[in-house]
Formats: structure tokens, C-alpha cells, sequence
């Protein structure tokens, strides 16, 4: 036998995988990354609610604090239109508006005083907040502004009148 050479046993392998080997692998593989391509849609889902959520709080503090620093006298029931990323729009029927806010000043029947712990104030007012997210304005305002509505937000907050 030459110097050198390898002695290979009769029923031995060299090396490497066998087909069975190979086909376990690739179906392992294949199970493991069909489960995780399963998981991607409630990721984006869960991902596209938690952004709304946020910009819906962001906007929420940026119109109460407006409210806030305006003059008791000027604030009324208005409603007010937002990009994706929070940015005020100057009308609904642009294509970037996403976010449809509705403030309401007290209660529906137009009484401005608050009544809070058994006494009734015009100092204060109840402000009722509805941030929904209706892009395009697909939903007709009676029902985006809506609490049973999924893509609407609602917050409440008293402002108080500064002497």
C-alpha cells in the first residue's frame, strides 16, 4: 500500500450527512421558519395598534395643552385633523390625514359648568377628547367619533379657568 493512502474499513463512511440526515434537517428548518412567517401578521398588528396608541396620546396632550394656554371665553366644541406622524392639518380632505380629533366642550345638551364632587362650577370644564384614526376619512364622522369604535381613542380632562 502506498505511503499515504487512506485504509477505509468496508461499510464505513468518510464523512458528511446522509440523505436521511439532510431531509430531517430541511423539514426542521422549514417547520421552524413556517411558524415564525405565521407569527408576522400579529406582530405588524401589534406593532400598527401600539403606534396608533401613542401618536393618539401625543395628539391628545398637544390639543389639552392648547386648551390649556387659550382664553376660557374662546373654547368651543371644534374638531381638528392630524398626519400619521401628529403633525396638525389644516382640513380633512387632505390625503395625509389620518388622525380625525373631536373636542366637546361639557355635556351634549351645551351646559359648559362641571359639576365635580357635588358642586357645580363655571370655573371648570369638562373636555371630552376623541382621537380616531380614520385615514382618508373612509368613516362617515357619526361613526368615528364613536366610543364603541376601535380606532377611537377617548379622554377626558378638566380645565380650569385662570383668575
Amino acid at each position: 500500500m502506498p505511503e499515504g493512502a487512506l485504509l477505509i474499513a468496508p461499510g464505513k463512511h468518510r464523512g458528511g450527512f446522509s440523505l436521511v440526515e439532510v431531509v430531517l434537517a430541511v423539514g426542521v428548518a422549514a417547520f421552524a421558519l413556517v411558524t415564525l412567517m405565521a407569527l408576522l401578521p400579529a406582530g405588524l398588528n401589534t406593532f400598527k395598534g401600539s403606534m396608533s396608541t401613542s401618536i393618539g396620546t401625543q395628539i391628545a396632550e398637544r390639543v389639552f395643552n392648547d386648551l390649556q394656554v387659550t382664553d376660557f371665553s374662546d373654547i368651543e366644541t371644534t374638531n381638528r385633523f392630524f398626519d400619521e406622524q401628529g403633525t396638525e392639518m389644516t382640513e380633512s380632505n387632505n390625503v395625509h390625514c389620518i388622525y380625525w380629533v373631536q373636542v366637546n366642550i361639557g355635556d351634549p345638551g351645551g351646559n359648559t359648568s362641571t359639576s365635580l364632587m357635588g358642586n357645580t362650577s363655571t370655573n371648570l370644564y369638562t373636555v371630552k377628547l376623541y382621537v380616531a384614526r380614520n385615514p382618508g376619512g373612509a368613516l362617515p364622522e357619526a361613526k368615528i367619533y364613536n366610543s364603541t369604535n376601535p380606532n377611537t381613542q377617548t379622554f377626558t380632562m378638566l380645565i380650569g379657568r385662570s383668575k
